[in-house]
């Protein structure tokens, strides 16, 4: 059953801003705590303000009408990757734009390969990733040859290619007013109510003004059953991803990558508050 009007008031009745937009925010993290996670909040009361008001990472409260803090999250851009290159092929790659930039530079050069070589270029300055069939036109190989397999590796259609993202970085509930989240008896539970409610329609934002195909996220799981991993699967709709890499900091070497595509987030957040009754 869909989400009544009341309990849309209740949801209302919120508020969700940025950490530093109100200075009495930095003494009302005070009283955050969280049983499972203390380092989520040591951040919170550490460097979150510092960070937020220079835009290194945009942390959010949401508060209750009476100023109470009930969660945090926080936002940052990133960036995806179809693979991590590295030895002696980053080096084929690297001799490979060498030899399209001193081509670019040659006026003997026919109209076709110019047009593969813009091409080329462009691709490597947007990051859209260097297609096969321009490599082949300029540097007049075969797709089977053995000096593409040193480019392209095992990617079959192209190579650098980049996807834009956002990361979801902190996650978090404040225990100590969760009584408050339990008066409003909602079926659901609190992170995952925030996350449809307030951080989606801020990642729909972001989609006004600039390109980002992923919203993802690391889910530090050390549990036998992965239970945070299949809570983010089954409550937030992220998926384990094999098919892209991201720059992993080394915070995040432990944790597990997981994202979903933001063109789905409109249809799963309708389904949602469709379903928010049961």
């Amino acid at each position: 059953m869909k989400i009544t009007e009341s309990q849309l008031d209740l949801l209302r009745s919120l508020k969700c801003e940025r950490l530093s937009s109100n200075p009495a925010n930095f003494s009302l993290i005070d009283d955050f705590y969280n049983s499972r996670n203390n380092s989520l909040v040591d951040t919170l009361q550490g460097d979150a303000y510092d960070d937020d008001e220079n835009n290194r990472i945009a942390y959010y409260i949401v508060k209750s009408d009476k100023d109470e803090i009930l969660f945090f999250f926080s936002l940052k851009c990133g960036l995806l990757y179809d693979e991590f290159i590295e030895g002696d092929r980053l080096k084929e790659i690297q001799s490979f734009y060498d030899t399209i930039l001193r081509l670019s530079l040659d006026e003997t050069q026919s109209a076709e390969n110019k047009k593969a070589i813009a091409s080329i270029l462009e691709s490597v300055r947007s990051k859209k990733g260097i297609k096969k069939e321009d490599v082949a036109r300029v540097l007049h190989l075969s797709v089977d040859s053995e000096e593409f397999s040193k480019i392209f590796g095992k990617n079959l259609k192209n190579v650098g290619k980049t996807f834009p993202g956002v990361e979801l970085v902190h996650f978090c509930a404040n225990d100590a007013h969760r009584d408050v989240w339990d008066g409003y008896d909602f079926p659901q539970n609190m992170g995952t109510t925030i996350f449809w409610y307030f951080i989606v329609p801020k990642i729909k934002e972001l989609l006004k003004i600039v390109g980002c195909e992923y919203v993802f996220l690391f889910a530090a799981d050390l549990t036998p059953y992965e239970e945070l991993v299949r809570y983010y699967s089954d409550q937030l709709k992220f998926e384990k991803a094999d098919e892209h890499c991201v720059a992993i900091p080394m915070y995040d070497f432990t944790c597990q990558f997981m994202s979903q595509k933001t063109s789905e987030l409109d249809e799963k957040r309708k389904q949602f508050f469709e379903d928010f009754n049961g």
